[in-house]
């Protein structure tokens, strides 16, 4: 199909979008800088509230890591401008506080994200949270703006992204971060400036532009350029508003161009626009149990309930058997090197939940790599695609795992999809005990626990200010 045709026909029944004729990135112009909060239905707030506070989490999680204290510390100061850089005592200007806590929450890999577009193949998940979060915070901070101002840029920024990704189909050895969430950044920094109709146009078009075209391979490889590829997206949705008033135009049909040719062989329009003002896309996001791939989480979700069910003694496993999907049957090196790389490696989570009985984030620290009783385990890990689970995809994505002890024992457990989808939603109350864990270490138990009440009422909230300054450390201002 030739993917530059960005002109739909017919009535779109969004209750915020006018019902006229016109090319599908001015109906989604038109969303991002009408849509208040109040037609927002309250579950939609509500799943806003839960990104928000889950990112924030993983930003002050891997804010600690050595590369982003670095970072940190190279591109703000104690007076270095007016937007926080979470988990330290810094500040920095919008762009670069959003490039730090963009990387810091990709870190872990622990971050939210959107399920992969319908159809095949299947896609690797993309995660809207980890751009738009920095970037909404940063500009809401300079601005002043208000919770609810934040909670609808998350919103209408979220559904940008997530629809310009499922109206297409990014090339295979292309990372999903850094690209059409950029899209999403700049939609939700346009709205929080109060952009109108045609500038928030011309800034889609913008931040189409500065997409990167990121390398999965890193990933696999343990390369730890992968993780600032989000923080590079939030700056540049940025960056797209600041073009966006100096004046500068972008390619006229420069979705179709990026997305429709050059990153995605495709792009299918109608997707963009489809229930617009509707259905929003941040109601079908996940939150991650376990700091790695989601494609693994099946797999150590039913390791996980072997070890809830059964004694099972590491010297006495014999092999260990994972069938899964086709996506998730690549994630297959028994012996990672990096701990980016363990975050996508299958045999190295199993066998951590079948010595260490968790999958957490000190479990795929380089320092545990060394641990000859998980690395022993992992070896005899094998990971295969089943037809039948690939088949499934993308409504299920299924694992087994099945352990063969010593004796002769066989244990096996099934899961059909992992926890923290929409079709298996991890309740608030985890959420925020997730919170807590990567919080308190990094800005004590009290400021933790102000966030997560002061969360409940941020549709209320004056100043999004009131909310930064607690992510910081304990006696910092």
């Amino acid at each position: 199909m030739p993917g530059y045709d960005l002109v739909i026909k017919g009535e779109n029944r969004g209750p915020n979008v006018p019902g006229v004729e016109g090319g599908a990135v001015s109906l989604l112009a038109d969303y991002a800088v009408t849509t208040r909060i109040a037609d927002l239905p309250p579950e939609v707030i509500d799943h806003a509230r839960v990104v928000l506070l889950d990112t924030m989490g993983v930003i002050l999680g891997g804010s600690i890591e050595p590369e982003v204290s670095a970072l940190a510390h190279r591109l703000g100061r104690r007076n270095g401008g007016s937007s926080t850089i979470i988990g330290h005592a810094l500040w920095a200007s919008p762009l670069n506080a959003a490039l730090v806590n963009g990387t810091a929450g990709t870190w872990l890999d622990f971050d939210s994200g959107h399920r992969p577009p319908p159809g095949k193949p299947l896609l690797p998940a993309a995660h809207p949270p980890v751009h738009l979060v920095p970037a909404t915070l940063a500009v809401g901070e300079a601005m002043g703006a208000s919770g609810a101002e934040i909670l609808a840029a998350l919103v209408v920024g979220y559904d940008a992204g997530a629809r310009i990704g499922m109206a297409s189909r990014l090339r295979g050895q292309i990372h999903p971060h850094g690209t059409h969430h950029n899209v999403g950044a700049a939609v939700a920094a346009a709205r929080l400036k109060r952009f109108d109709r045609e500038r928030m146009e011309s800034t889609i078009g913008l931040a189409a532009h500065l997409s990167l075209m990121p390398s999965f391979e890193n990933a696999y490889q343990g390369r730890t350029v992968r993780n600032t590829y989000a923080g590079v997206g939030a700056a540049v949705g940025i960056l797209a508003t600041e073009l966006a008033v100096a004046g500068f135009t972008p390619e006229r049909n420069a979705i179709g161009s990026i997305y429709g040719s050059i990153l995605s062989p495709w792009l299918d329009p109608a997707r963009i626009t489809e229930d617009l003002g509707q259905r929003f896309e941040i109601t079908q996001g996940f939150i991650k149990p376990y700091p790695m791939c989601r494609f693994g989480h099946p797999a150590v979700e039913a390791a996980e309930a072997l070890v809830r069910r059964h004694h099972i003694l590491p010297e006495e496993i014999d092999t260990v058997e994972v069938r899964t999907f086709d996506w998730a049957a690549t994630l297959d090196d028994p012996a990672p090197k990096t701990d980016l790389g363990a975050k996508f490696s299958i045999p190295w989570a199993v066998a951590c939940m079948l010595v260490r009985k968790s999958a957490g984030p000190t479990d795929f620290k380089e320092e545990v790599l060394v641990d000859t009783e998980v690395s022993a385990v992992a070896a005899r890990v094998t990971v295969r695609e089943d037809p039948k689970y690939t088949s499934m995809t993308p409504a299920k994505r299924p694992a087994s795992v099945t352990v063969r002890t010593k004796k002769g024992s066989i244990l096996s457990w099934e899961v059909e999809r992992s926890a923290g989808g929409p079709d298996a939603p991890w309740p608030v109350e985890k959420v925020q005990a997730k919170f807590g864990s990567l919080a308190d270490p990094m800005i004590g138990p009290e400021k933790a626990l102000a966030v997560v009440d002061l969360m409940t009422e941020l549709h209320d909230l004056s100043d999004i200010r009131e909310l930064t300054r607690l992510l910081v450390p304990t006696g910092s201002t």
